[in-house]
């Protein structure tokens, strides 16, 4: 009996160990391409991209996809309205998860994150060169606004979802800081990487809190061409994406245009 608590007693002592390891190695605020939650990061900083992609996949072309029901707004983060399918596709996130590991992500608008203050914040520094599609810089103040947009006044789910994120702030034209008030929750860094990016000076002049049927301004692989309101909705490749030749991006967004056509029944 004496054996076994001992050996419970060593095993529990080796999981303390190699937390402390884990808190250690995240304290030091190096720069960092990506970011696991289970485990070692798969891709070295340096890779050109992920496996499961053709990096020479060829461009052009198009494809339809079904979606059911209709659709009434242009905007997926607030509670009003039926979002178009695929809209997602106009916008970028910090980081982009990665398809063959588990809770694993590496940068996009993002260059890198840094973990600080013995894990009570995360600081992203964004790539200079990440553009919108009217040409303007993707900076901190972007990511500053569209924190605090949806948490305050999107969907309620993101309020939930950051509940353990207090407050942002930009500490340089192309770094954030987000404070963590569980320094326990090593998910944090990761769902943070999930934000997506909004425009600040395009909602200066539209209301985030309204449902549209104005194309918004994104930054991502594609944007809206042609729409059909509630019947159909078709995005383009931007073929001069900024983003293009990241690695996270190589070899995907390969279709010119993706279009959703809608039925009433399935």
């Amino acid at each position: 009996m004496r054996m076994t608590q001992l050996r419970h007693t060593l095993v529990a002592c080796a999981w303390l160990v190699c937390a402390m390891l884990a808190n250690t190695a995240l304290t030091a605020g190096e720069r960092l391409h990506g970011y696991a939650l289970l485990g070692e990061l798969k891709y070295p900083a340096d890779f050109k991209h992920f496996d499961y992609v053709n990096p020479l996949a060829p461009k052009g072309g198009d494809v339809r996809q079904s979606a059911t029901g209709g659709y009434d707004s242009l905007n997926p983060f607030i509670l009003k309205g039926r979002a178009a399918a695929g809209i997602g596709l106009i916008y970028e996130s910090l980081m982009e998860g990665s398809l063959d590991e588990a809770s694993a992500s590496y940068g996009s608008i993002a260059e890198s994150l840094e973990i600080v203050d013995e894990n009570r914040a995360v600081i992203f520094n964004l790539r200079p060169q990440a553009r919108w599609h009217d040409g303007k810089p993707i900076t901190s103040e972007d990511v500053v606004f569209s924190f605090n947009a949806l948490k305050t006044r999107g969907h309620p789910f993101y309020r939930a979802y950051w509940s353990a994120v207090p407050s942002i702030e930009a500490i340089g034209p192309h770094q954030v800081k987000f404070k963590l008030s569980d320094p326990t929750n090593r998910e944090l860094p990761g769902i943070l990487g999930q934000l997506t990016v909004l425009p600040k000076h395009y909602y200066e002049i539209h209301d985030f809190e309204k449902t549209t049927l104005e194309p918004p301004l994104g930054s991502g692989p594609y944007r809206v061409a042609a729409l059909d309101a509630g019947r159909s909705i078709t995005y383009e490749r931007v073929a001069d994406h900024w983003g293009r030749n990241l690695p996270v991006n190589a070899g995907r967004h390969n279709f010119d245009r993706i279009r959703y056509d809608y039925y009433l029944d399935q």
